[in-house]
């Protein structure tokens, strides 16, 4: 048997490779359901896990090593060779997409193909983002920093985009950052609600717009036409 660094290389590979499942599983299922990773770590660790089925049998190709190895890469390879292209573009509909950031928080959401519309208002920490706030309905593309404001001092995240997808329309959004600000300045968050909603106004049939009021804390969506308020308890 082989006791060359290249073998050695690819025991390392193999297990690596074995042990990148439970990695994935345990970043996924140990957080909160309120929290994501940033970047798409948990994806990156899939895909890396994934990726090394290709590397493992060109890597120990002439090696003498076991029978039994011999034919887990093969069929590793053969696995990973026949589901790599739906695997990874599956994958690259899961990364998360930064839409706006500040120095503490961050707007995400999904951008592939099968991406629904979400998008997340979230609180860095580390390599984790704590949701504050989902703005789900989402639509209209990425923010450019003249369509919103992280207004820290009074606790409010707002903005508005214009957009023409279907029809002319827009996404509005005034929503709180820190509950207990917000609720303290709420003649300042009422007026900026006001404002908003006037602004736009003519085009309520085609927006889209997701208001909290500071008191109760109550969640007011307008959806083309629609509205749905959400109680806060």
């Amino acid at each position: 048997m082989s006791d060359t660094l290249r073998y050695k290389i690819l025991l390392w590979v193999v297990w690596g490779q074995i042990a990148f499942l439970p990695v994935w599983l345990c970043m996924d299922c140990l957080i909160a359901h309120d929290q994501a990773w940033r970047w798409g770590l948990d994806t990156w660790v899939f895909i890396v896990g994934f990726i090394l089925g290709l590397v493992a049998l060109p890597l120990g190709n002439g090696l003498d090593k076991p029978q039994f190895l011999k034919w887990w890469l093969r069929a590793d390879f053969t696995f990973t060779l026949i589901l790599a292209l739906p695997v990874l573009f599956i994958c690259s509909e899961c990364m998360p997409t930064t839409i706006a950031e500040d120095d503490e928080y961050i707007v995400y959401g999904g951008n592939g193909f099968f991406a629904d519309r979400n998008a997340y208002l979230a609180r860095k920490s580390g390599v984790l983002a704590e949701t504050v706030f989902d703005l789900y309905p989402y639509e209209g593309g990425r923010l450019k920093s003249d369509h919103y404001r992280f207004d820290k001092e009074r606790g409010v995240f707002y903005g508005s985009k214009m957009y023409r997808i279907r029809q002319n329309g827009s996404r509005m959004w005034v929503v709180p950052l820190d509950r207990e600000k917000y609720a303290k300045n709420k003649e300042y968050v009422c007026h900026l609600i006001d404002s908003l909603y006037s602004a736009h106004g003519e085009w309520i049939d085609n927006d889209d717009a997701t208001f909290i009021i500071p008191d109760g804390f109550t969640r007011i969506d307008y959806t083309h036409g629609e509205i749905r308020l959400q109680d806060s308890i």
